[in-house]
């Protein structure tokens, strides 16, 4: 379902119904629409109320009978559309009508009761990432950056974006498997994610219980690759400037050293790495304004990413 267009230039030269055409229609009650949630300073998502609108029986009625509406007509059918628009604003479905802004908005955390999906094979291994104790994140609710007080594993989401990868246009293309979180949440409703947040969270622990050697590894890589060491160097460097810029670029290359050497030993795939080592420092160095570009001697430098 897509949103018609929006430019104020394609709109009619007057604001009265009756000089409207079907096109312009829509686009009024969507500008209405939008007006509606930033008066009430609503989080739901335009597109999840267009789609309760345009499933109505009241709307589907105006659309078919505007273009034979007489100048009357079209102004009593506008009214009913804006009183029909404003009830639904107070009064939302709850239903997931599968509009994917939720999924938008970044991908799911798992939690325990998902290790099933991964023992099943439901959700590919090599498509989770993990978010390491002490790693920066956003919050879902406020918006605000907080420090993990423990690990959690996530869904990957799409280069660049917040979108979960399993999102394909307004598809959720996992929908029957989708994890626990994903099922929770209601955008017109958050007070059963929020209590989600009381459950256990999936951990590799969880995951790899058997593998003892393996999560051995894991504590190791934890203690000599920690967030912190990454963001004391990155401090230094900008406190006082390229003198440390070496010691930065060690832990970078050990770091990176480690997660390849010992992957190889154990045969763990190149592509579940961020599974069980997490990100790498060479992404979490773009937290702070920085990317590693490899030249083609295969030497790696550290320079400014201004777009970060």
């Amino acid at each position: 379902m897509s949103l018609p267009d929006t430019n104020p230039q394609s709109e009619s030269a007057t604001d009265y119904p009756a000089a409207w055409d079907s096109d312009a229609l829509r686009r009024k009650m969507l500008h209405h629409m939008q007006s509606l949630l930033e008066d009430n300073e609503s989080p739901i998502p335009l597109k999840r109320l267009q789609y309760q609108l345009e499933q109505s029986t009241i709307y589907h009625d105006v659309i078919q009978r505007w273009p034979r509406m007489d100048d009357s007509q079209r102004l009593k059918a506008w009214e009913l559309l804006l009183e029909y628009s404003d009830q639904v604003a107070r009064e939302v479905l709850p239903t997931c009508v599968q509009c994917g802004e939720c999924c938008r908005r970044g991908s799911p955390t798992l939690h325990l009761e998902d290790l099933e999906l991964l023992k099943q094979s439901k959700l590919p291994w090599n498509k989770l990432y993990t978010l390491r104790q002490g790693e920066p994140v956003r919050s879902p609710f406020d918006d605000k950056i907080f420090f993990l007080l423990d690990e959690r594993i996530k869904l990957q989401e799409k280069p660049g974006t917040q979108e979960c990868a399993f999102l394909d246009g307004d598809v959720c293309t996992i929908y029957v498997d989708r994890p626990l979180q994903c099922r929770a949440q209601a955008c017109w409703d958050s007070a059963q994610y929020k209590e989600l947040t009381q459950q256990p969270y999936l951990t590799r622990r969880d995951i790899f219980a058997e593998l003892e050697l393996l999560l051995e590894l894991m504590d190791e890589h934890n203690k000599r690759c920690s967030f912190s060491k990454l963001e004391e160097r990155v401090k230094a460097l900008e406190e006082q400037g390229e003198e440390k810029i070496q010691p930065l670029l060690e832990l970078l290359a050990y770091e990176d050293h480690f997660r390849h050497f010992f992957g190889e030993q154990l045969k763990v795939p190149e592509d579940t790495l961020k599974l069980v080592f997490g990100r790498s420092f060479a992404d979490l160095v773009a937290l702070f304004g920085f990317r590693v570009d490899e030249e083609p001697d295969g030497t790696k430098r550290l320079v400014p990413d201004p777009a970060r």
